[in-house]
């Protein structure tokens, strides 16, 4: 083994031994039945860790790696200097309520291959009332300030929790391979038991006193930018692309819906379009037919090379987090999973409102982002590339990517005439426009000069969404800076390189090729994988 594979190899069991609740991610065995430990002694060596890894990782020389390794090398010193910094700037522990949650480590073992479901289960249960006290005594510091919207959503997320463990005896996995009913129905009942505590107490003593902020800083956010996402932008430029391409694309969308109804302004044109929705118990199968459709197509057309193995279902978010997913999301399959079988969530509708942005149209342009060629083709073919599923890739993903790629689709899905009328041209147009808003609301809200209200207010106004779907889309974007922002970004990147490309090869330019060869780099950020695969 070389000196970077020896260091990984070290880095990865280290990091693993410290985060336990998240290998099962990644198809990484042995630590299927334990939850992550929060306590001081835990959280000091995570922080040794970080500084002897990078110490570490820095005297290796990127001259002696191959091209991949040298991609791979960037990527955990990009992550290990923004752990370093984020160390150094405050204690997670006292700021995000949600950390001590044990829900989202018990529900992977219902959807992710695990070597004994009931013995894993009954230990992650049995292990939570530990972890919520452990939570509790944390989050009882002086110091813990965490800003009151996390508090309002980890209180959610709690009682979300409390609902979903109490339909694990009637999972089908867990009716299978869970005997002893009795003592998991016991386990159930304690984790329960400490949850309901946990709510309280967030409730009752941590959220009165929740009056931090959850924006990370103009200083904070350009490290992202260049270390996560390696990108020459800073907040400045990149605001600029965000305004300018919204502009644009406000224009293209005026225009279009001057075309579509004469004289009607967006807002009317969208309310006509969304006014064609399917009713409430017909959405999951509407969901169900638009996605394997697009399999077809994108088959059919070779649009995208497949993987040997791959499924996705289409099923009911957790609701545990439908308070930030208001909408639609995407759960990929885990990269040691033979199958690929990936998860296509939809938020069950709770008013009229909603429901009205499941339309036909609306469903159909979705389904392209979230399943084919979108989210779960992308993250299924790079599952299966030796060199785009190393663990340095799979855990430095950057939205430029995969949110780009997605957002790329729909607009190459319209090209290729599956999107084929006016209205999926007017539904991916008033997409694009929400995808360049998030830029701007994303370095707006995490730079301290636009607040979470006036950033609802600013959706609702141009996106003419419902309120509740913008707080929902605001949450998430709360939690994950520079992650908005990389849809428009990445799918402009893209335009650029698939425009380079067949200005290069002209006639012998091949589509299906191009994305090929895209795809084969895994889920990191697009600067890195056009160095390595078209910068000639």
């Amino acid at each position: 083994m070389s000196k970077f594979a020896d260091f990984c190899a070290d880095y990865f069991k280290r990091y693993f031994d410290l985060h336990p609740s998240e290998a099962i991610y990644y198809g990484i065995g042995g630590y299927d039945h334990l939850l992550n430990d929060y306590s001081d002694e835990t959280y000091q060596s995570e922080k040794t860790f970080v500084e002897e890894s990078l110490a570490k990782l820095r005297q290796i020389s990127v001259n002696d790696l191959n091209q991949d390794e040298a991609i791979d090398h960037a990527l955990l010193e990009g992550r290990l200097t923004i752990q370093q910094y984020e160390h150094a700037k405050e204690d997670y522990r006292l700021k995000w309520p949600d950390t001590y949650s044990p829900i989202d480590a018990i529900y992977i073992l219902t959807v992710r291959a695990t070597n004994d479901l009931s013995a894993n289960l009954l230990s992650r249960l049995g292990r939570t009332p530990g972890l919520i006290r452990q939570g509790i005594a944390n989050l009882s510091r002086r110091q813990a300030n965490p800003p009151k919207l996390w508090t309002e959503m980890a209180i959610e997320s709690a009682k979300g929790g409390i609902s979903f463990l109490d339909t694990l005896p009637g999972h089908p996995k867990v009716q299978a391979e869970v005997k002893d009913k009795e003592t998991l129905r016991t386990a159930i009942d304690k984790a329960d038991s400490a949850i309901n505590d946990f709510a309280a107490f967030l409730e009752r003593d941590l959220l009165p006193r929740s009056s931090g902020v959850y924006a990370v800083g103009e200083e904070h956010f350009n490290l992202l930018l260049k270390k996560k996402h390696f990108l020459n932008h800073d907040v400045e430029s990149l605001l600029a692309v965000g305004e300018d391409l919204f502009a644009k694309t406000k224009r293209e969308l005026a225009a279009l819906a001057d075309e579509l109804a004469p004289g009607k302004t967006i807002e009317e044109v969208a309310r006509i379009i969304q006014d064609n929705h399917p009713a409430i118990s017909e959405i999951l199968p509407a969901y169900r037919k638009a996605m394997e459709a697009a399999r077809d197509f994108v088959k059919e057309q070779k649009l995208v090379s497949f993987p040997p193995k791959e499924e996705l279902h289409v099923v009911h978010t957790p609701e545990f987090r439908r308070h930030e997913i208001p909408f639609a999301a995407y759960l990929s399959p885990s990269p040691k999973d033979p199958d690929q079988v990936g998860y296509y969530y939809v938020t069950p509708v709770t008013d009229d409102d909603l429901l009205r942005e499941h339309n036909w149209v609306g469903l159909e342009n979705t389904s392209v982002h979230e399943s084919y060629p979108g989210h779960h083709l992308q993250f299924s073919v790079a599952n299966s590339i030796s060199a785009a599923s190393t663990l340095p890739r799979l855990m430095n993903e950057s939205s430029v990517f995969y949110e780009g790629w997605a957002l790329y689709c729909e607009q190459l899905m319209q090209e290729q005439g599956f999107l084929k009328s006016k209205e999926h041209r007017f539904v991916m147009l008033k997409d694009r426009l929400w995808r360049a808003l998030r830029i701007i609301i994303d370095i707006k809200t995490q730079t301290g000069k636009m607040t979470y209200d006036e950033a609802a207010d600013l959706m609702v106004r141009e996106l003419h969404f419902p309120r509740a779907q913008a707080c929902g889309d605001l949450n998430w974007y709360s939690q994950s800076p520079s992650g908005p922002m990389g849809y428009a970004l990445g799918w402009s990147i893209i335009n650029r390189l698939r425009n380079q490309e067949q200005r290069l090869l002209g006639s012998k330019f091949d589509l299906r090729g191009f994305h090929d060869k895209l795809l084969s780099a895994g889920s990191i950020s697009l600067p890195l994988v056009e160095k390595r695969h078209f910068i000639r």
